[in-house]
């Protein structure tokens, strides 16, 4: 007779040759899950960041094309009781505005845009306390009106209007317009706004820099709060704002040279044809494991985190051409 075949089982050999395989099996996919996830995740704080750069540049563009705009009068220049008029009383004699950045500061309509260049100090007690204000960043100005007419019933006590038809314009205060004016004059709601970069957002020390406004409201006054904690921010992450003013020398609607505020001479402003805003974003929090040693060019230089940390970071550019 044949002998039977013994059956065997597995062998701790075999067992631990198994075991093996499948511990690097699955340390293998884990790596790759954690590496993919690593990888969502930077993905995602860049898609934010982009997003709030783009937010930014978005609200500084809808102003930047509104500034100049007058209503039904585009001549800035010869607005009745304008800061400088001599020929009427200046509106701010009458109705200055609580934390004006300077005086008649509002009311400056031969200035549609103007800017200061990295100054320690800008408006410093005025309307963007030196508590508020990140050092080493530049400052952005517009005036304007809002393009929505105001109808004599709904004026508002204490706000600032400019009524405009096509043969002039005057600055008035409350619900009294001013009178001289033809069937075709309408109110229109007077703008006037610094953007500035904070060092924080909410609370004075919380560390995360800010883009905020100062913005003529009813009052009139600078939306300037008395508590330093409720500056209104337009949006957080905002680490540095950089501005350059597009000059136009040849007359031909372009510009020919971008230049830093401090560098436009007083006769300049009014050449500024297009305006060029570059933000500096940053992650609201920092990221373990990693250590930003970038450095981003920034329009006056390069700019890297010292010491390095752990904020993700990201350049975001944008030039508006302003309205003829």
């Amino acid at each position: 007779m044949r002998p039977r075949n013994q059956e065997r089982g597995i062998g701790i050999v075999e067992l631990m040759i198994a075991i093996t395989i499948g511990m690097v099996l699955i340390a293998g996919a884990l790596s790759v899950f954690v590496n993919s996830r690593a990888t969502y995740n930077t993905n995602q704080e860049f898609s934010r960041l982009m997003e709030n750069g783009n937010y930014a540049l978005d609200e500084i563009s809808r102003s930047l094309r509104l500034a100049g705009y007058w209503g039904r009068n585009n001549a800035g220049d010869l607005i009745r009781r304008r800061t400088g008029d001599t020929g009427f009383p200046e509106i701010y004699l009458s109705s200055a505005a609580t934390n004006d950045c300077s005086a008649g500061w509002y009311a400056n309509t031969t200035r549609r845009v103007e800017g200061l260049e990295n100054t320690n100090s800008p408006y410093g007690s005025t309307c963007v306390l030196d508590a508020r204000y990140q050092a080493g960043t530049d400052v952005l100005v517009f005036r304007h009106v809002e393009p929505t007419e105001v109808a004599t019933a709904s004026l508002v006590a204490n706000t600032v209007y400019i009524r405009a038809d096509p043969a002039g314009a005057e600055f008035f205060v409350g619900t009294t317009e001013p009178t001289g004016f033809t069937d075709t004059a309408a109110n229109f709601l007077c703008r006037a706004e610094a953007y500035y970069i904070s060092p924080f957002n909410l609370t004075v020390g919380d560390g995360l820099p800010s883009l905020k406004r100062a913005a003529l409201v009813a009052g009139p006054e600078l939306f300037v709060p008395t508590n330093p904690d409720a500056s209104e921010v337009v949006i957080p992450g905002v680490e540095n704002l950089q501005v350059k003013y597009g000059i136009d020398t040849t007359d031909d609607g372009s510009a020919n040279q971008y230049l830093n505020a401090d560098t436009v001479a007083a006769t300049q402003w009014d050449d500024i044809v297009a305006v060029r805003v570059t933000v500096l974003v940053r992650s609201e929090f920092e990221e373990a494991h990693y250590s930003n040693t970038s450095s981003y060019r920034l329009p006056d230089g390069l700019y890297t985190p010292s010491p390095a940390d752990g904020f993700r970071r990201m350049v975001v550019t944008r030039t508006v051409e302003l309205r003829n």
